[in-house]
């Protein structure tokens, strides 16, 4: 073969192999995957999920208690890691290495069944993380994923699984798996007002929807990422108003637009438009409901791709979270000047008020030669932690540590009682000094003295996007860093308040 052929062939090869690479999609640093109970490995699609006796260095129980389900895998729907299941009869943690610090997926399998005198239906239990309360006083009645994602900075992640009072805890399958780092951004959109919500990168999300417009489900084999996204026929109100459209063929990934990792092809390639075809009048807007835990902030993520239009600058549409206008004139055609580009934008609402959310799309009203049309190719509602650190009621955030849990506690304690020391004997030195001084007829100057030394601390928070916190109000929400040099400190606070205390004292007497 000639030179030519050799570069000819060489080149052909590099093709192929960088090809491979990008198809390949993410590869996760950290993957830890655990079929819980289960005395063998489960591959489930492409991913292998170890046995539990293989994952138990990496739990801490009191107790080895596993489940088997009598019942087998009878159809396609259900899952083979449904079978078995851990039983937790005490406090457990899970700890897991992390080799690269970022963001990764929390996903938990439940499915209850009866095991001997164990019936899982009725366990009550909490389950966190050190800085997180992903799931309180749960009680799971039928089989559901439950998937987190949390900013993972430390060397280690705990998961700690709590039974309240003389109930029990259980869990199926377990996941934990790195996640790009540019799935979540740091800011995004919001409404009511109109601006930037940073933050985000700090925040514990909850994967409350993740659905496919206008097409069937999407399951975790046909995504980079192992997300399973839902059809939406169950969240539309009004059915007449909107029609499902495909063109899978028609869609383009290009730079600064959406990657595979934001959603596959199969979401992007599929919509529900607004039935208006035969009515070049239409005015109305194509809505779907949600329901929502009130007293939370949500990221709204809405992905979008143009596979109806025929030309460029040939659809102009409205879009709306509840009564909000969020974008105006949305032209997707304009992201890279091109047809079928997929793109996605995020918007942070204010913590709810009711339990419904609503997603609107409508046809634009400020652009008159625009037929009236919109479409929506695919949704993600993601629950934020609130200023506690919780994703589930108004639980705080529990440290991993008790006993540093109780240092801080004690530290808190210590300096609050201190203070008032200090403040009830000022206030009785200088009525005793205001009596003398009335009788001596003398006109010295009190002094006041400052028992902070003239700083005030107050302690933000990362979760609350730019609160504080006061020590005394956060006694409830210890963080695990307390360390004795923070106590020692804390200590010598102490004694110096004691000494100018016992100084006051002698001063009186003289």
């Amino acid at each position: 073969m000639g030179g030519g052929g050799s570069r000819a062939l060489i080149c052909v090869l590099l093709t192929l192999l960088i090809l491979a690479f990008f198809s390949s999609g993410f590869t996760p640093v950290d993957n830890y995957l655990i079929d819980c109970g289960s005395p063998t490995n489960t591959t489930v699609g492409d991913r292998v999920f170890v046995s539990d006796d293989s994952a138990s260095l990496f739990l801490s129980t009191p107790k080895n208690t596993l489940a088997s389900s009598s019942k087998s895998v009878t159809s396609g729907d259900e899952s083979p890691l449904y079978q078995t299941a851990r039983i937790f009869d005490g406090t457990s943690k899970y700890s897991f290495s992390i080799r690269q610090p970022g963001r990764h997926w929390i996903r938990l399998y439940f499915n209850p069944f009866v095991s001997g005198s164990y019936d899982m239906s009725s366990a009550i239990f909490d389950v966190s993380t050190p800085n997180h309360v992903l799931l309180s006083n749960l009680s799971v009645k039928t089989s559901v994923v439950k998937e987190f994602s949390a900013n993972v900075t430390s060397k280690d992640l705990v998961i700690t699984f709590t039974p309240s009072g003389n109930s029990f805890a259980f869990l199926n399958a377990l996941e934990v798996v790195s996640v790009p780092d540019e799935l979540i951004t740091d800011d995004a959109e919001t409404f009511n007002p109109a601006g930037r919500f940073k933050g985000l990168s700090w925040q514990a999300l909850e994967t409350v929807y993740r659905v496919n417009m206008g097409g069937p489900t999407v399951s975790f084999e046909n995504d980079t990422l192992g997300r399973t996204w839902v059809p939406d026929k169950s969240y539309l109100l009004g059915n007449n108003l909107a029609i499902n459209v495909s063109n899978i063929a028609a869609v383009k990934y290009v730079g600064g637009g959406a990657t595979q990792d934001s959603a596959p092809n199969a979401v992007y390639g599929t919509a529900t438009r607004m039935n208006s075809e035969s009515d070049p009048n239409s005015n109305f807007n194509v809505t779907w409901e949600f329901n929502v835990n009130p007293g939370f902030q949500y990221l709204v993520r809405f992905h979008f791709c143009d596979i109806v239009s025929r030309s460029l600058n040939d659809l102009y549409f409205n879009v709306y979270i509840d009564s909000w206008l969020v974008v105006e004139d949305v032209d997707p055609s304009s992201i890279a000047n091109a047809l079928g580009v997929a793109f996605y934008k995020d918007f942070v609402s204010t913590a709810t008020v009711g339990n419904k959310l609503r997603v609107s799309i409508g046809p634009t009203n400020s652009i008159a030669s625009a037929y009236p049309n919109a479409i929506l190719n695919g949704l993600e509602i993601m629950k934020m932690n609130n200023s506690l650190g919780s994703l589930s009621g108004l639980a705080p955030a529990v440290s991993d540590s008790s006993s540093k849990k109780n240092v801080g506690m004690i530290v808190g304690l210590s300096i609050g009682a201190i203070i008032l020391v200090v403040l009830a004997g000022i206030f009785f030195v200088f009525c005793r000094n205001r009596r003398r001084l009335a009788r001596q007829g003398n006109s010295k100057i009190w002094i006041p003295l400052s028992i902070s030394g003239g700083n005030s601390h107050t302690m933000g928070s990362k979760y609350s996007n730019g609160t504080t916190a006061t020590l005394d109000s956060n006694l409830g929400h210890t963080d695990s860093s307390v360390s004795a040099a923070q106590f020692e400190a804390s200590s010598v606070s102490g004694v110096s308040m004691s000494r100018v205390f016992s100084q006051l004292i002698k001063s009186e007497g003289r």
